[in-house]
C-alpha cells in the first residue's frame, strides 16, 4: 500500500542529500532515542523559532500550537531534516496536483504492495517556517478533498485538550496506532502547552456593542463561513472563551456562533435616557482650553447619540474644550452645550511597536528617513485610517505609521 500523500512520521537519520522518508510504520523507539540526542543541542533554538509561528497559525485556523510543534519536532527531527533545511518543510508535505507553489525533489521511502522502495518525489517548498506552519494549520482545518472534516476532532473548539486533539489525529493524519502517544510525549517533555491558548467555559452575558456577523469556527474570519448575526444592544450568553497568545479573544455565543470579543460589551450601548444620565460623571467647566483634534471625529450628546447636522470634525484643528464628562467609563471632551467628542481623538493612547516603522504623510509617502525601532512606545489617536488602501494610525499632525507595525 502506498503511503499517504500529505504528511507522515519522518525518519530520524539523514543520508547526505537523501531526504527523510515519509512513512507510517516506523520503529518509534529508535527514533525517540535519536531525537533525544538531537534535542539536547537544538531544542531551545527550534522552539524559539517555531513557537511564534505555531501560535500565529493556531489563531488563524483554530488548532493547538502544542500539537503542531510536536508534529514538527517529529517530522523534521528538530528542524534538521533535509526537507526542513532545504525546503523549510517541517511536516513532510508532498506537492500533490493541487499545489501550485515551489517544489523540492528528494528521495523518499514508500511501501508499495508490501515492499519498501525508494523513489524520487516532489515536496512542497516554502519560503520560511511560517509558511510551513500556515500550510499545516490549513490542512488541519480544511481536511482533505474527499473528507473536509477529517481532522475536526483536533479543532480547538471540539478537542477539550491537546490529548483529545492528538487522539483525533491518530488513524486520520497518521496511521500509526501510537501517533498520539508520540506527540503527547513531546508535548509533555518540553512543556509545549505553554504556547496553547487559554480556554474558559464560564458562561457570561454580554451586550452586542454593534451589529455584527457570527461565524461557524473560532478562526480568522477569512477562514470561516458566517453563521448568523447579532444586533447592537441585545444581550447574548457567551459559553466559551478562547484567549490567544496576543490577548485577542474569540467567544462562542449560545445559539449564534463565534465572534471576536471586540463586538461585545458589558455595558448597554443603547441605554435609556435615565440610565445614560445616571452613568454620566460631569467634570465640565466654563473655562476654555484649546486642544488639537488629532483624528476626524463625530460629535455626540450626553446619551452618546450623534448630534445631527454637525457632520464629522476634521483632524488637526484646534478646538476649545470645556472640561469633560465620563459616560459608562468613557471620557468625552465638551466642545459646546450638550456636544462632546471622544477624548481618544485628542489625547490618544500609547502602544508599543512590534516591528520597526517608518513615518508617512497623508499621501502615504515617507516624511523622512527616521525609523522607530521595534519596542518603541508611540501615542496613537483614534481608530486606524485608510490611506491608499492601507491602514495607518495617526501618531502626530499629518504623521502616520502603518497599523500592522503595532
Amino acid at each position: 500500500m502506498k503511503t499517504r500523500l500529505f504528511a507522515g512520521i519522518a525518519a530520524t537519520t539523514l543520508l547526505a542529500t537523501t531526504v527523510l522518508p515519509v512513512t507510517n510504520s516506523l520503529s518509534f523507539t529508535k527514533r525517540a532515542q535519536t531525537q533525544k540526542v538531537q534535542a539536547s543541542t537544538t531544542t531551545s533554538a527550534f522552539l524559539t523559532k517555531a513557537a511564534s509561528q505555531a501560535q500565529k497559525a493556531s489563531k488563524k485556523y483554530g488548532v493547538y500550537p502544542s500539537v503542531m510543534i510536536a508534529q514538527a519536532i517529529i517530522e523534521s527531527a528538530w528542524g534538521t531534516s533535509g526537507l526542513a533545511t532545504k525546503a523549510n518543510n517541517l511536516f513532510g508535505m508532498k506537492a500533490d496536483d493541487g499545489w501550485s507553489g515551489a517544489t523540492y525533489s528528494a528521495r523518499t521511502r514508500e511501501e508499495i504492495n508490501g515492499q519498501s522502495i525508494y523513489i524520487t518525489a516532489k515536496f512542497r517548498k516554502y519560503s520560511n517556517w511560517e509558511a510551513s506552519f500556515e500550510d499545516n494549520g490549513k490542512k488541519l482545518r480544511d481536511g482533505v478533498s474527499w473528507q473536509t472534516n477529517r481532522y475536526a476532532g483536533a479543532w480547538i473548539e471540539k478537542a477539550s485538550s491537546y490529548k483529545a486533539a492528538t487522539k483525533a489525529l491518530t488513524g486520520t493524519y497518521a496511521t500509526a496506532s501510537n501517533y498520539n502517544t508520540i506527540l503527547n510525549s513531546r508535548i509533555s517533555a518540553y512543556n509545549l502547552t505553554q504556547y496553547d491558548p487559554k480556554i474558559s467555559k464560564t458562561s457570561k452575558k454580554y451586550y452586542a456593542a454593534m451589529n455584527a456577523k457570527t461565524y461557524q469556527w473560532p478562526t480568522n474570519h477569512s477562514v470561516s463561513k458566517t453563521k448568523s448575526s447579532i444586533v447592537k444592544g441585545k444581550t447574548y450568553t457567551a459559553t466559551k472563551t478562547i484567549t490567544y497568545y496576543n490577548g485577542t479573544q474569540r467567544m462562542y455565543l449560545k445559539g449564534k456562533g463565534w465572534v471576536n470579543s471586540t463586538v461585545l460589551t458589558t455595558t448597554n450601548p443603547n441605554p435609556t435616557s435615565t440610565q445614560a444620565a445616571s452613568a454620566i460623571k460631569d467634570f465640565t467647566t466654563t473655562t476654555a482650553t484649546k486642544k488639537t483634534l488629532m483624528h476626524n471625529a463625530y460629535v455626540y450628546d450626553s446619551t452618546r447619540k450623534r448630534v445631527s447636522g454637525t457632520g464629522s470634525l476634521k483632524a488637526f484643528k484646534k478646538l476649545n474644550t470645556y472640561g469633560y464628562i465620563t459616560i459608562s467609563g468613557k471620557k468625552y471632551y465638551k466642545i459646546a452645550n450638550n456636544q462632546y467628542v471622544a477624548a481618544g481623538n485628542f489625547d490618544g493612547s500609547t502602544h508599543s511597536l512590534k516591528h520597526n516603522a517608518y513615518v508617512y504623510n497623508g499621501s502615504a509617502k515617507r516624511t523622512n528617513k527616521r525609523v522607530y525601532k521595534k519596542g518603541t512606545s508611540l501615542k496613537t489617536y483614534g481608530s486606524a485610517v485608510t490611506i491608499k488602501g492601507k491602514k495607518y494610525y495617526v501618531i502626530g499632525v499629518r504623521q502616520y505609521v502603518k497599523k500592522n507595525n503595532f
